[in-house]
């Protein structure tokens, strides 16, 4: 249709209507790229926004990851110091038969992993970019940097301290393993770690398990205390220093929710 006008005042040598067909096209085709714009804009906006909301979800689930591994490790802290007091100051029945439980358990450890396949996801699609703010995109990056590196100083620790050290000083002196039990320990333990249901009570209640199980190792002329009062500490060691890097871990995730949050609230507005 334009291009019949035009040639239409090309015979006719009408230049003005030329010049007003020429600025029809062009502004039409500007429109149209600027209305292209808009819209793949929108859709970027969409999709940030649907990323940002996903990514959100991910970082609720690892902050209650984080705080149930700072609550474990507390827990782990607070029990070889008790055990540590059972050795000093018990002199009940049932000495032995707590020492051997608590022993047990802070052989006990968690590994924790910051896992986001929202974060994967922008990462192997090159879709990162989509976040318009560029400060918000590099603390997301930077969280994710260092979430991994404090979980590996949690994991570094519980290796060399408790899968290294204290669980194999305790089978090799003849330590005996024995389940958890809140009211002998006058402890509550954490959920996850506790042994319970039929199969359980299958297991635990066999004679093995029964015993009291230290006199070889703790009876008359066995050996000083002080090779197991030093493993104690430092297994509180360890615990204390790993909720601090839970802790610094859960801070940096609840700052970054806190980030995302403003960024979307300021998006709706």
């Amino acid at each position: 249709m334009i291009l019949r006008r035009v040639m239409e005042h090309l015979r006719k040598q009408e230049w003005t209507a030329i010049g007003i067909d020429f600025v029809i096209v062009v502004l039409g085709v500007f429109l149209g790229i600027q209305v292209s714009n808009w819209n793949e804009a929108a859709a970027d906006r969409r999709a940030e926004s649907a990323y940002l909301s996903q990514l959100q979800g991910d970082l609720q689930r690892i902050e209650s990851q984080v705080s149930e591994q700072r609550e474990f490790e507390q827990f782990q802290a607070r029990l070889a110091v008790r055990v540590g007091d059972i050795i000093a100051d018990d002199r009940t029945a049932q000495r032995s038969l707590r020492i051997a439980t608590g022993l047990t358990q802070l052989t006990m450890r968690r590994t924790l992993r910051t896992e986001s396949p929202t974060f994967t996801d922008l990462q192997s699609s090159g879709n990162l970019e989509i976040i318009s703010d560029s400060e918000l995109r590099a603390d997301i990056i930077s969280y994710f940097f260092s979430a991994r590196r404090l979980e590996a100083v949690i994991d570094k620790n519980n290796v060399y301290f408790v899968d290294e050290a204290l669980l194999p000083f305790l089978r090799d002196h003849g330590y005996p393993a024995r389940p958890w039990n809140d009211e002998l320990m006058g402890m509550q333990s954490p959920q996850s770690g506790r042994s319970s249901g039929p199969f359980s009570g299958e297991i635990y209640a066999g004679r093995l398990f029964q015993s009291q199980g230290l006199s070889a190792v703790a009876g008359p002329g066995a050996p000083s205390w002080a090779p197991v009062t030093a493993q104690l500490a430092w297994r509180a060691y360890v615990s204390e220093g790993n909720v601090a890097t839970a802790q610094n871990l859960l801070d940096a995730t609840r700052a970054l929710e806190a980030r995302i949050e403003r960024h979307l609230d300021g998006a709706h507005q």
